[in-house]
């Protein structure tokens, strides 16, 4: 079964993936497309532009069969988000499920959130459980664009 993977496009830890123990039941992407609307004066609306798409999911981390901590898995996705020492700044990563030609497309962005919800300890305070819901923004590699 394909796991979801996000892997890391830049920086010290370029092509570092993070593959998810637990595929996530949904998946949201959201892109708002901006119009303006004239108040006073009766006229079709304007077009803006588009903003960046937006993404997010819930990542289930479980190691209490094997009372394993969860912690090492969350630190992995924890460094896709952190500034990298050669960037200045978090890594674009790609989030990806799946290689069948209809499979969700890959989205290409930057970690913008990561809500850690710890749900299971062992009695040393070891973490057992966890959920993590994600959220990106997605970001285009400026080099890779040509102007028309």
């Amino acid at each position: 079964m394909d796991k979801l993977r996000i892997t890391a496009l830049e920086g010290a830890h370029q092509t570092e993936v993070f593959e998810a123990q637990f595929n996530p039941k949904e998946i949201e992407v959201e892109r708002t497309i901006p119009w303006w609307y004239h108040r006073l004066v009766p006229a079709p609306p304007q077009f803006l532009g588009t903003e960046p798409a937006r993404m997010s999911f819930e990542l289930i981390f479980d190691g209490g069969k094997q009372s394993a901590s969860v912690q090492p898995r969350l630190d992995m996705l924890h460094r896709l988000s952190s500034v990298d020492e050669t960037l200045h700044h978090p890594p674009r990563v790609r989030v990806a499920w799946g290689s069948a030609r209809d499979a969700m497309p890959a989205f290409d962005g930057v970690v913008e959130e990561i809500s850690v919800h710890y749900m299971a300890f062992a009695d040393n305070g070891v973490p057992l459980r966890a959920t993590a819901t994600v959220k990106l923004i997605e970001a285009v590699d400026l080099r890779r664009t040509e102007l028309a």
